[in-house]
């Protein structure tokens, strides 16, 4: 029994276009999506504690 081929590559993958790359290397971008994710994250800890 053979083993199976491990992928190293997705030549059919679409790449990242230069906008996309500067949004997403972005810090200030960066942070705000980290505050909306901690915040709805929070929220959600928040309601849960609500309940009797």
């Amino acid at each position: 029994m053979q083993p199976s081929p491990v992928i190293r590559e997705y030549p059919d993958a679409p790449l990242p276009t230069k906008r996309t790359l500067r949004r997403r290397q972005n810090l200030a971008v960066q942070a705000v999506k980290f505050i909306g994710s901690s915040l709805n994250i929070m929220m959600m800890v928040i309601k849960g504690h609500d309940k009797p």
